[in-house]
């Protein structure tokens, strides 16, 4: 099986074969740029969002540190393009997962119980696995936050 990566085209034998060439490159560039282009407002906005609400909720913001790892273009067999694409990914990537890191938090606080969900949504929404099952008693919920939010100078006073 031949696999050579080429401007950000994985060409492995004819499966990953593009559409409308040649042309489907310059259209598949440009609706990436567009994506990048509505994502940018999202990452600088999530940026301050993550500062202030979580020092108004006094909590520790969510590091971004651990979504984005800009290092494939350290990768030597790379030309300039490969390398300008991988960075983009991880960018793209790195921004889509920290705002659903920060998502999954904010729910942590504000509605931890689990929705009655297809076998499919387990899968996707692994971060729920602590919550508290759709079917709980109101005083599980004052449990749950005594359980994950207390801290303990807050047991002291």
């Amino acid at each position: 099986m031949k696999s050579n990566i080429k401007q950000g085209i994985i060409e492995t034998d004819s499966i990953h074969k593009q559409r409308l060439y040649p042309i489907g490159s310059f259209i598949n560039v440009f609706l990436m740029m567009l994506f990048a282009l509505f994502l940018l407002p999202l990452f600088i906005f999530l940026i301050f969002f993550n500062i202030l609400h979580f020092w108004i909720m006094g909590q520790k913001p969510i590091s971004s540190k651990p979504y984005f790892n800009f290092d494939r273009h350290n990768i030597k067999h790379l030309n300039f393009f490969d390398k300008l694409w991988c960075e983009y990914c991880e960018w793209a990537n790195g921004s889509l997962q920290w705002a659903l890191a920060i998502t999954n938090e904010i729910e942590r606080r504000y509605c931890p119980i689990k929705t009655h969900c297809d076998p499919h949504c387990d899968k996707a929404k692994k971060w729920r696995e602590e919550f508290l099952e759709y079917d709980h008693k109101p005083e599980d919920i004052e449990q749950y936050y005594k359980d994950h939010y207390l801290q303990e100078s807050d047991i002291d006073e």
